[in-house]
């Protein structure tokens, strides 16, 4: 009984920080490629 409950609870911790880093990975890139699209768009507009 207690080893089934204790692979759940690995399992539910396990998910979430699996589900933590997804976010703050996604968020970053996003950062990312905004940041890269901004600074493209200067380079542009300084060449016209």
């Amino acid at each position: 009984m207690f080893y089934s409950v204790e692979l759940q609870m690995a399992g539910v911790i396990l998910l979430t920080a699996m589900a933590v880093c997804g976010v703050s990975l996604w968020i970053k890139r996003r950062k990312l490629e905004k940041e890269s699209d901004d600074s493209i768009e200067q380079d542009v507009s300084e060449n016209i």
